[in-house]
């Protein structure tokens, strides 16, 4: 087992180190934006956004640098209340650069999967074995998306002819069937995890007598969808009987993380003065952040600006939509990112990877 940690952990600090694979990823999620936003352009109408000066009065800018404080804060304590509630011993301090490396690397990775790399490998820098860095930060996505597929059909319970665009109104009312079935997933992998390895058995001895893959190959990958199922299964066994107080504060921080962002763009249009149902952006950005789940882009570049457009056009003026758009990214992404480059300088430059 510990010869597994050790060589996941170097496979994952050797992905983390490689400057071409991060250089191709940076490029690829800009080029994706700009097409994002193009795309928002010239389906929904509006003009290139010019800055608004309304976004840097003095009591926007409060507001929003509070936002920020409580957005980063809450993202960096749900992840040490999760590490605490299954034993694993980490300091606060070091957790919060942490948030700004996922923010980065998950952002840059199709999929948001060098996220969990990131995370894992710097865990284990502080003293947090394999299993248990893997086993948190699983824990942490699960616990906000399980967050999210509440919050997305409760919208539409209270909503249901939000959007006025007829593709966002019958993807939102489709959302039921699609939560139902992850939720039927997440509850076999939770209870029943030999059930996918066994599923995923027949399937790949089935592709192997077809010659689509090697023999090799299907042990391999049947081997690892096993260890990662039951690991999965036991990190939630371990959540379930750690304590109470420490979970609570662990979903009571993911809720308050998940409340910031949905939030943002309602401050921003009632900064730019008109009247908002916060409600009703907060379940928008809900719906908007389950189908981003999905997105196969490095941070969901391009998509978000695409899906974010298509549910909240209604709800703002088209010339304020690429603006409240841009906004909206630049204050949950982008900061996030830049702050990101300047930490993971230090976290993996090779001297520190050497250490």
């Amino acid at each position: 087992m510990q010869q597994d940690e050790k060589t996941r952990s170097e496979e994952e600090g050797r992905f983390l180190g490689r400057p071409s694979a991060w250089v191709l990823s940076a490029v690829l999620f800009v080029g994706l934006t700009a097409v994002g936003f193009t795309a928002v352009s010239a389906i929904f109408g509006g003009t290139i956004p010019s800055f608004d000066n309304r976004l840097v009065q003095p009591q926007t800018v409060a507001a929003i640098l509070g936002f920020l404080i409580v957005y980063f804060l809450a993202d960096g304590l749900r992840l040490y209340f999760v590490l605490r509630t299954i034993g694993a011993r980490i300091r606060v301090h070091e957790i919060f650069p942490l948030v700004f490396i996922n923010i980065l690397v998950s952002n840059v990775t199709p999929l948001a999967t060098g996220g969990g790399f990131a995370q894992v490998w710097y865990l284990r820098r502080h003293g947090v074995a394999v299993g248990a860095s893997a086993a948190a930060t699983t824990i942490r996505t699960v616990l906000a998306m399980l967050l999210i597929f509440i919050a997305a059909p409760l919208f539409q319970f209270l909503y249901p002819n939000a959007s006025s665009e007829g593709v966002a109104r019958i993807t939102t009312q489709s959302l039921s069937g699609i939560i139902l079935i992850y939720l039927a997933g997440f509850l076999i992998v939770l209870f029943r995890p030999f059930w996918i390895a066994a599923l995923l058995s027949r399937v790949l001895a089935f592709a192997t007598r077809i010659g689509l893959i090697g023999k090799q190959r299907r042990i391999r990958w049947t081997a690892a969808v096993q260890r990662e199922t039951q690991e999965f299964s036991a990190s939630f066994a371990r959540f379930a009987r750690g304590s109470r107080m420490f979970a609570l504060a662990a979903v009571l921080a993911t809720l308050l993380f998940l409340l910031t962002l949905f939030a943002f763009p309602a401050l921003l249009l009632e900064a730019l003065g008109q009247e908002v149902d916060w409600l009703k952006v907060i379940g928008t950005l809900s719906v908007v952040t389950f189908l981003m789940y999905f997105a196969p882009t490095p941070g969901g570049a391009g998509f978000a600006e695409l899906a974010f457009a298509g549910f909240m056009a209604a709800q703002m003026e088209a010339d304020e939509l690429l603006l409240v758009v841009f906004a909206w990214r630049f204050l949950t992404i982008y900061i996030g990112m830049a702050i990101g480059v300047i930490v993971s300088f230090f976290a993996f430059r090779p001297k520190a990877l050497a250490g």
